[in-house]
Formats: structure tokens, sequence, C-alpha cells
């Protein structure tokens, strides 16, 4: 069967108005399911869009329901965001808390201790395997599961387990180098 391209510029034509179709119908229960996660306009608007985006990127099979496929999504773009939220809420209490500690006992001992640490990190990531030190890195750096999965060209549903794993190999071998 040959498609012409008229009959292909029909196809991509019907596509847009499914979509937007689906988009208007759909906006505002998508938008208050986020909104119900996250408490704020903005972010369940943002996510509410992602929403949509991941709807026309790769839309659900015809066979699936619409509805559902967007519902889920929603939720687990809401879930994805207060866990990210809680997350950033530990990691900002934990450096809050370095930082006062820090800040009162600064002096030259502590930028000593500090580089030794450093010294002492940076060479037992060297001992272990590169996959393992690469995403320890990349998750300390901040990056999301999604951006590491993509900057090692992993799947992303196992980089929490390899995170894991990683995390695991680093302490026994830093334990081992500090005689712990």
């Amino acid at each position: 069967m040959i498609v012409t391209s008229k009959e292909l510029q029909f196809g991509a034509q019907s596509e847009a108005k499914h979509f937007e179709t689906i988009f208007v119908e759909q906006w505002s229960q998508v938008y208050a399911v986020v909104f119900r996660f996250v408490g704020d306009r903005s972010e369940a608007e943002d996510l509410a869009l992602e929403t949509f985006w991941q709807f026309y990127r790769n839309p659900p099979s015809r066979r699936e329901n619409v509805n559902g496929w967007l519902y889920r999504v929603a939720v687990n773009l809401g879930l994805n965001a207060l866990r990210a939220r809680k997350r950033r809420t530990q990691y900002e209490a934990e450096a809050g808390a370095m930082a006062l500690e820090d800040h009162q006992r600064s002096g030259p001992e502590l930028e000593v201790e500090r580089a030794e640490r450093r010294r002492e990190v940076q060479e037992v990531l060297l001992e272990m395997k590169p996959r393992s030190a690469k995403l320890l890195i990349l998750r300390y750096s901040g990056l999301a599961y999604k951006e590491i999965a993509a900057a090692l060209k992993l799947k992303q549903s196992s980089i929490g387990q390899m995170l894991s794993r990683a995390e695991d190999e680093f302490e026994k071998l830093y334990h081992q180098r500090i005689g712990g």
C-alpha cells in the first residue's frame, strides 16, 4: 500500500485535531489531579503540561483508555514531584546543619579536615567500578534518575538499584580505607 503525501498530511492534521480535542476536554481534570499533589498553581500547570507533552510525543495505543492514561501519567508526575520535594527538603536541612556546624568550628583545621576527607572520597571513587563511581557522582551532584539514565545511557528503571549497590560498594571501600 502506497501512502501519498496528501494522505500523510491529512493524517497529521487528524492527529493534531485529536490531540487538541483531548487537551481541551481533559486539561482542567489533569491540572486538578496534579494540583492536589503539589498544592502550587505554577508547578501544577507545569506538571499538567508535561502530562500532555508525554501524550503528544508518545500517545497510548488506540485500545487504551486515554483518560486513564492521562491520569496515570499525571499521578506519577505528581508523586515524583512530592518525592523530589521531600528529598530536596531533606538535603537542604542536612546542608543547613552542616553549614551551621562548619560555621561554629571554622578555621584552618576545618579546611585541612575537609581536604583530607575529599582526598579519601576521591581515592575510594577511583577504586570503585567506573560505572558505580559515575552513578554516585551524578546523583550527589543533584541529578534526577532520568538525567542519570540519559547521561550514562542506562534504563531509568534500573538507576535506583544500581545506585544502592554503588553506595554499598562505596561504604565498604571507604570503611576499609579508614579502618572502620
